[in-house]
């Protein structure tokens, strides 16, 4: 079983997580997801197939199978005689994707601060530390998207209500690839902007509309973004 592949492109991919169980084809699939969710290749980079089957240490049938199933999902595209490359994520998709996660996230904070117990309070202090780490270090912009998806991830599993969470995962997961083409092709963080500490300890506090008003203006930082272009 491969624990960790070697460098891709001049990238160092991401270890294999929770595959004890899992196919050749959905290590694949996994680890090329987290390559191109985590920004481990350039916007235009090129994804070959005997390249990766050689890092992943598998042939390439499993290889060529994940790399179909995200070309089915608009998360890759095949690029005749050359690869596969990251689909691009329209301005309007990303606006989309902000209104929706907007009726989302509000409703999934609502029952976080009404659902609070000792093991989501507990949940929400290892986070709250976390926090207090990459807020010191402004230059990390991965380590911001990460930790702030990893913060309302956590507030949806908090709500208890397991359709929303699944459909706020999803959208996460589209806004992050968003915010690195955006990050890639020259936006930059926003200096001094901290919501995601302020998120938390409102829900902790079960504070629904200091929560709801934080994570308004969190969600809507892209969208800002957006609109200087």
């Amino acid at each position: 079983m491969v624990s960790r592949v070697r460098s891709v492109f001049g990238v160092v991919a991401l270890p294999l997580s929770g595959t004890k169980h899992l196919s050749r084809k959905e290590e694949a699939y996994s680890t090329i997801l987290e390559i191109v969710l985590h920004g481990k290749i350039d916007q235009n980079g090129i994804l070959n197939e005997q390249k990766l089957a050689e890092a992943f240490g598998m042939s390439r049938a499993p290889v060529r199978e994940a790399l179909q199933m995200l070309c089915s999902e608009r998360i890759l595209e095949n690029v005749p005689r050359m690869g596969y490359r990251i689909v691009p994520i329209s301005v309007k998709e990303t606006i989309d994707a902000i209104n929706v996660r907007l009726l989302l996230e509000i409703e999934s904070a609502r029952l976080a601060c009404r659902n609070r117990n000792q093991e989501g309070l507990e949940k929400l202090d290892r986070l709250i530390a976390q926090e207090k780490q990459i807020e010191a270090d402004e230059e990390n912009i991965h380590s911001w998207i990460t930790q702030g998806d990893l913060v309302h991830q956590t507030i949806a599993e908090l709500s208890g209500n397991v359709i929303l969470v699944q459909m706020i995962v999803s959208l996460i997961d589209l806004m992050r690839r968003a915010s690195i083409q955006l990050i890639l092709g020259g936006k930059e963080k926003p200096a001094g902007i901290h919501y995601h500490m302020g998120i938390l300890k409102a829900v902790r506090a079960g504070d629904e509309k200091q929560a709801e008003e934080l994570l308004k203006k969190d969600i809507l930082i892209i969208k800002d973004l957006l609109t200087q272009w």
